[in-house]
């Protein structure tokens, strides 16, 4: 008799992909950008301690919900770390493992757009997702046009809210197809 896998165990092949573009908020991400959570350097300085976060790290509060205000999906404590940064464009990405959930958000300084794109991965035949794993996907697999990605950054270089309305539902995407 086989058994079945162990759900936290298994990396997903086949993912559900959503993606939007906005306006960028582009003054305090840009200034996030150039002088990090620590905020414009004023004069006098002033002396900062450390809060143990590296500052490649940006801690979002990431809400997604339906056209009618219902939240679909929510992470309070997300994690995305800085994958790439150039005067043009910054780059955060964040996985988080329960949920088997992947966030993009890309800072384009130079079209003033923000983009995101959610990742939710799908389950191989044979496998149960647990709770959490199939609560995301299904708030990915649910979304459609006129619902919203929205994120929340609490910094030094001005708070910001980044806001994404959705044009199309989820497709399925296997990497390399």
């Amino acid at each position: 008799m086989s058994e079945s896998p162990n759900p936290t165990a298994v990396k997903p092949q086949r993912w559900l992909v959503v993606q939007a573009s906005a306006l960028l908020e582009a003054v305090s991400t840009s200034n996030y950008a150039c002088y990090g959570r620590g905020g414009v350097p004023r004069y006098p300085i002033a002396r900062r301690t450390g809060n143990g976060q590296d500052p490649a790290e940006l801690c979002v509060e990431m809400r997604v919900r339906s056209a009618d205000g219902t939240l679909r999906l929510v992470s309070l404590d997300l994690t995305l770390n800085q994958h790439e940064k150039t005067d043009q464009r910054a780059v955060w990405i964040g996985y988080v493992e329960a949920q088997r959930l992947q966030v993009i958000w890309i800072w384009d300084f130079y079209r003033i757009l923000s983009h995101v794109a959610l990742r939710a991965g799908e389950p191989p035949p044979g496998v149960e997702p647990d709770g959490t794993w199939k609560e995301a996907l299904e708030a990915v697999r649910a979304l459609a046009a006129g619902d919203t990605i929205a994120f929340d950054v609490r910094s030094a270089c001005g708070d910001i809210h980044q806001s994404h309305t959705l044009t199309s539902p989820a497709k399925a995407w296997e990497p390399g197809k």
